[in-house]
């Protein structure tokens, strides 16, 4: 991807984050921000906003990098554990759903007994993995990506959330939650797009880049090597031919 596209993947994102940031926390935060608005109060009411999206901003950033420490694990993982991989991310993900309710429902919940409280947390996160997940294999026809991404949406998004989840007030987790799950499905769908886009943006200008150049060599290279084994393989066939007639020759004039 050309530092174009990955400068406009990267600020998308972070306004994604915090638009939708700033929308879920007017509603949560009716009392204490949105009031202010239909009171005329526009002082106390942007204050408020300017607060919600720098906040989202960070929820954003946090997003990007879980994203960024997931395109390293996935394919480390491929490396080491090979066809074990998939069923490894599985069991991580029920990991994840576990913790996301225990680690809260231990801490804040255990006493009260309200189990429903703390349980609407991991259904949320799981619901949205299945969805986008599924909706990232439809769309990568050819190719088995349901577990990983899966894996991404559910685990990566509940490594993000183990910070507000030792919160007991539950609006910052509905700021922290609603972004990280659409800030996730936004980066893990439409990061193919914007490297098609780069890659056709390249090539109608005819820009090649070093890596496509060293590609080109290595495919070179692959090609010339391959001519040199055929002609190689060639005068063998010749030369085993050639000592074959030598023989047969030879072995004609000792019977004569």
């Amino acid at each position: 991807m050309t530092s174009k596209y990955l400068v406009r993947f990267y600020f998308r994102t972070l306004l994604l984050g915090m638009i939708i940031t700033a929308l879920v926390s007017m509603v949560t935060e009716y009392e204490n921000v949105t009031r202010y608005l239909f009171a005329g109060q526009f002082g106390e009411f942007l204050a408020g906003l300017i607060w919600f999206l720098g906040y989202g901003l960070l929820i954003a950033t946090v997003s990007q990098v879980a994203f960024f420490i997931y395109l390293f694990i996935h394919p480390l993982g491929m490396g080491l554990f090979r066809k074990l991989w998939p069923y490894i991310q599985l069991l991580l993900v029920i990991y994840a759903v576990f913790d996301l309710f225990y680690v809260r429902f231990y801490r804040f919940g255990k006493e009260a007994g309200e189990v429903i409280d703390y349980i609407w947390i991991p259904i949320i996160v799981v619901i949205a993995g299945f969805i986008v997940a599924w909706w990232k294999d439809r769309e990568a026809r050819g190719t088995q990506v349901f577990i990983p991404s899966l894996f991404y949406m559910v685990f990566m998004t509940s490594i993000a959330l183990i910070p507000f989840l030792n919160v007991e007030d539950t609006s910052w987790i509905y700021r922290s939650i609603f972004t990280l799950v659409a800030v996730n499905a936004f980066q893990l769908i439409m990061l193919p797009k914007y490297i098609e886009a780069s890659e056709q943006e390249k090539r109608e200008r005819g820009r090649v880049t070093k890596a496509e150049r060293n590609e080109e060599k290595r495919k070179a290279m692959a090609q010339r090597d391959e001519r040199q084994k055929q002609k190689e393989a060639g005068q063998v066939k010749v030369n085993n031919k050639m000592k074959y007639k030598n023989k047969t020759r030879q072995n004609t004039s000792n019977k004569k």
